[in-house]
């Protein structure tokens, strides 16, 4: 994975239910204002995780990206975002 790429990670476009599944994005980033390691941002309506490559290593990322993709994938995570 390139540095500083996005990640998403998606069930299908709709569960069983009707309602939209989870997205996860995150970005890893040179720094962060205040010295933070995370933090949560709206980007174009889409929410995202920017994370400071000074705390988070890609590793780090990239495993935690793949939990959560298990946790959506298995639909126990579903956002419910107003259409």
């Amino acid at each position: 994975m390139a540095d500083g790429e996005g990640v998403n990670t998606q069930g299908d476009d709709e569960s069983e239910e009707g309602k939209p599944c989870a997205e996860f994005r995150m970005e890893l980033v040179d720094s962060l204002p205040g010295g933070r390691a995370v933090i949560g941002v709206e980007q174009e309506g889409q929410f995202m995780w920017l994370a400071s490559k000074g705390h988070v290593s890609e590793q780090a990322r990239d495993e935690f990206v793949e939990q959560i993709g298990r946790i959506v994938r298995e639909r126990w995570w579903v956002q419910n975002w107003p259409r």
